[in-house]
């Protein structure tokens, strides 16, 4: 690997001017896309590590996907498991109490990786301990790996500790394994990947009414990422997100896809229909854990077919609501 000086190296002004740390950290590095459990194994060493060394768990990632910034074509990066406010919070939960999150850059996409370790790392946050899991990459062109960064460590004064692949079914747990489950509907492996329900997170926005005609009052949902599952009918568990500390609104079901009976041409829709809740559900931030998946859209003959349809799919939730 070629070793630039910092003048050659660093973007001016440097990407990483204006993020800071309160305290001497343990930091840890990574997109934690989905936060899965190969993630939670990183941060609960995080975590483990600054309280043997007196320091403050910290995490350092982006906000954006690289991919989004260094495809050259005209092929779209992988769609994020969560939003990056979900992110958060679950990093938070898993005792993490500093988190940088700024939007990858060419300025970022440009730094060599001596640079990123002994400029950012080092000198503008001070670190003290590092964790990484297995497959790190990091620097320009990806160009510096595991152990390019233990290398850093030992010369410019912070320790380095790798976390090696966390297996689910003698297989690495990976978002791209989780994208993989989900895009395949398979929900069950999804959430044995993550160590909780996958979900679907977004904003309750007006709808056509249809289904309070029906007799099924349904929420119309506006999603802050496009949904990775296959269009069917599912059985959720409910959230009110909006706040810090989220409510539960009950069981439910999501239909996801195009509403065949009524509408030749639409685009994809989202719609809850909780099965408990009575109440004013417009402009509300919600969460719904996905619990499994009932069956495959169709076209119904009429409205009277789907409203015996809709009865039985309440009747079939009951099994993934009793697991819950």
């Amino acid at each position: 690997m070629d070793h630039l000086s910092s003048s050659q190296s660093i973007p001016s002004p440097p990407p990483w001017e204006g993020l800071k740390l309160e305290a001497p950290a343990a930091i840890a590095l990574g997109l934690f896309d989905g936060v899965h459990l190969g993630h939670q194994e990183i941060l609960r060493r995080t975590c483990q590590s600054a309280e043997r060394l007196q320091l403050v768990p910290a995490v350092f990632t982006f906000s954006n996907h690289p991919r989004a910034v260094l495809n050259s074509t005209h092929s779209q990066p992988p769609l994020f498991l969560i939003p990056l406010e979900r992110r958060i919070r679950l990093l938070k939960a898993c005792g993490i109490r500093e988190i940088l999150a700024p939007p990858f850059s060419q300025e970022w996409a440009s730094t060599r990786s001596e640079a990123f370790a002994h400029d950012f790392l080092s000198g503008h946050l001070g670190v003290r301990h590092v964790v990484v899991g297995f497959n790190y990459c990091f620097g320009r062109r990806a160009e510096g790996r595991v152990q390019h960064l233990q290398d850093f460590g030992r010369r410019f004064g912070f320790t380095v500790e790798v976390v090696p692949p966390y297996l689910v079914e003698d297989d690495e747990v990976s978002s791209t394994r989780t994208r993989k489950a989900l895009l395949d509907g398979n929900i069950s492996l999804a959430a044995r990947l993550l160590g909780r329900p996958p979900e679907i997170s977004g904003e309750i926005v007006q709808g056509d009414q249809r289904g309070r005609l029906l007799g099924f009052p349904t929420a119309n949902i506006r999603p802050v990422l496009p949904p990775l599952v296959p269009e069917g009918v599912y059985a959720v568990q409910a959230w009110d997100d909006s706040s810090e500390e989220p409510e539960a609104l009950g069981p439910g079901l999501l239909f996801f896809g195009t509403r065949k009976t009524f509408f030749e041409n639409e685009e994809p829709v989202l719609e809850a229909h909780l099965l408990d809740f009575q109440g004013d559900l417009y402009g509300m931030r919600v969460r719904l854990e996905l619990l499994g998946k009932i069956r495959d859209p169709r076209k119904f003959e009429n409205a009277e077919a789907l409203i015996r349809q809709i009865e039985q799919d309440r009747a079939d939730a009951q099994a993934f609501f009793s697991k819950a």
